[in-house]
C-alpha cells in the first residue's frame, strides 16, 4: 500500500509544484521500501511546506498513520522533559544525580518494586564516585556509567548480545531500571570513566533520567509515570498519537510488525531474511525512558519541530539551544553528541555544504526498528524516518533521510530538482551526493 497525505489535513495539496515534491518523494520511499524490503513511513515540517503543516509519504505496506517504535529517539524527549525542569529552576544541569535517583530508589522499595534486591542506591552498584555524575553528565552520555544494552558483553559479534538473548527467552516480560541497572556488565561497582570526562553512549543514562522525572512527578511506581504531561497543551493533537510503552509489546501498543534483521546471537539472515518478528516482545521498550517512543512519523516530525524550530514550543530557546551539539568542531568524539541529542550532520547524511550540511535530532534503534528524526537550521525543516526493520549497519533511514532531504531542500529554496546518490559507510553512516 502507498500513500500520501497532509497530517490533520484532509483537503487535497492546491500547490502543483508542492503535490511534485510529494509525488517524487513518495516515489522515493517505495524504491526503498523494495531495496530494503521493509516499510517505511516519512514525515516532513517547515513552515515553507504549506504554512508547516506537516506532510508524510509511506510505502511497503505502511499508511500515513502507522505507528512505529522509535527507540532512542524516546530520549530526546525525556532530555527535553528534564530541560524544561531546568528552565523552571527545579533542577540544576551540574547537581549531582545520584540525590535525586536514590531518593526515588528510595520510594519504590516502599512499594516493593521488582528488582532492586542487593542495593538501595546508585554507589552500592557503581562506587561512591557515581556521586560526582551530574544530570549534564547523564544528558551527555559523559557520566562513565556502563550501557545495559551495548556493554560487555558486547553486541558486537555474532553471540555477544547477552540482553538481546535475554530479551528474546522471555518476550512477555518487562524490564524496568532496577533490573537493568544491576545486571552484571552493567553493576561494576565502578565507573568506566572518571564523570564528565570522554564520551560513552549508555541508555542507562536515560533510565536514571527517567527516575528523576518519576520523583518531580511524585511516582513511586514508575509504571505508572505519564510522559505525556510535559507536552504543551497546544500539541494536544500530537499528544493524542503518542503512546508511551512502559510496559507491553509492539502488538499491544499498535505498532506495525518489526523485523530483526541482525545476525547476533547465532540469527542468520540468509536463512531466515525475513527476520525475527519482534512483534509479542516486550523488552522492545526496555528501559523505558531510553526507548518506549511509539507514534507515526507525523508526531515525530511535529515534536521535533516543537523542540528545535524557529519558535520553540517545548521551552525557552535558551534552554532548547544548550542541548545542540558542537557543530564547530569536524571531530567526531566531541561534536557527536549534545545534550540528549546527536549531529546528525556529522554522519553524511544531508550531502551539503556549510548551513546544509547541519542537521541534529537522534538516531532510534531498538529490536526491530530503525529510525532517525533530523533538523536543519537553515531550512527550519524537521525529517522523521521510520523504518520496521532492524539491521547490523542499520543504514536504510540514512538513505531514505539522505534523497528525502534533498527533494525538500530543492523545492523549499526554488532550486532544479537534484539526483542523489547514497554510499553507505558503517553504522548509520554514508556520503549523501547529489547533482
Amino acid at each position: 500500500m502507498l500513500a500520501v497525505a497532509t497530517y490533520g489535513f484532509a483537503a487535497p495539496v492546491a500547490d502543483d509544484s508542492l503535490s511534485k515534491m510529494l509525488k517524487d518523494m513518495q516515489d522515493m520511499v517505495d524504491t526503498s521500501s523494495k531495496t530494503y524490503n521493509c516499510s517505511f513511513s516519512v514525515a516532513l515540517k517547515s513552515p515553507s511546506l504549506d504554512g508547516g503543516k506537516v506532510h508524510m509519504v509511506a510505502a511497503g505496506g505502511a499508511k500515513t498513520d502507522s505507528k512505529f517504535a522509535w527507540g532512542s529517539i524516546t530520549k530526546m524527549w525525556t532530555g527535553a522533559s528534564i530541560m524544561q525542569l531546568v528552565a523552571k529552576g527545579v533542577l540544576s544541569l551540574d547537581e549531582p544525580a545520584a540525590p535525586h535517583v536514590d531518593a526515588q530508589l528510595a520510594e519504590m522499595k516502599t512499594i516493593s518494586f521488582p528488582g532492586m534486591d542487593g542495593f538501595s542506591k546508585l554507589a552500592d552498584l557503581y562506587g561512591d564516585d557515581v556521586d560526582k555524575v551530574t544530570i549534564r553528565n547523564l544528558l551527555a552520555m559523559q557520566s562513565g556509567i556502563p550501557d545495559f544494552d551495548t556493554a560487555n558483553p558486547s553486541r558486537f559479534g555474532p553471540d555477544k548480545d547477552a540482553f538481546r538473548a535475554t530479551v528474546y527467552a522471555h518476550p512477555k516480560t518487562d524490564y524496568f531500571e532496577p533490573t537493568l541497572m544491576s545486571e552484571p556488565w552493567v553493576a561494576l561497582h565502578k565507573l568506566t570513566s572518571t564523570p564528565g570526562e570522554g564520551f560513552h553512549y549508555s541508555s542507562t543514562n536515560f533510565g536514571l533520567l527517567g527516575l528523576i522525572l518519576a520523583r518531580q512527578a511524585g511516582v513511586a511506581d514508575i509504571r505508572q509515570l505519564n510522559q505525556s504531561v510535559f507536552i504543551p497543551p497546544s500539541l494536544s493533537k500530537v499528544n493524542s498519537d503518542i503512546d508511551w510503552a512502559l510496559t507491553g509489546s509492539p502488538a499491544e501498543h499498535g505498532v506495525i510488525v518489526g523485523y530483526d534483521r541482525t545476525d547476533y546471537n547465532g540469527q542468520d539472515p540468509k536463512k531466515n531474511p525475513a527476520g525475527v518478528d519482534v512483534s509479542g516482545v516486550n523488552g522492545v521498550f526496555a528501559g523505558f525512558t531510553a526507548s518506549d517512543f511509539v507514534g507515526p512519523t507525523a508526531a515525530v516530525a511535529e515534536l521535533g519541530y516543537a523542540l528545535w524550530g524557529s519558535s520553540s514550543l517545548l521551552m525557552p530557546a535558551k534552554c532548547r539551544d544548550m542541548m545542540v551539539p558542537d557543530l564547530r568542531t569536524h571531530d567526531f568524539r566531541k561534536g557527536f553528541y549534545g545534550l540528549a541529542s546527536q549531529n546528525v550532520g556529522l554522519m553524511g547524511l544531508t550531502g551539503g555544504t556549510g548551513d546544509y550540511a547541519v542537521a541534529y535530532g537522534h538516531l532510534g534503534a531498538t529490536y526491530g526498528y530503525d529510525s532517525i528524526l533530523g533538523y536543519n537550521p537553515k531550512l527550519d525543516l524537521a525529517i522523521a524516518v521510520a523504518s520496521n526493520i532492524e539491521t547490523p549497519e542499520q543504514l536504510q533511514p540514512s538513505d531514505a533521510f539522505c534523497h528525502v532531504f534533498n527533494r525538500a531542500k530543492n523545492f523549499i529554496n526554488g532550486e532544479a530538482v537534484q539526483t542523489c546518490d547514497f554510499a553507505p559507510s558503517g553504522y548509520y553512516g554514508g556520503k549523501c551526493s547529489c547533482k
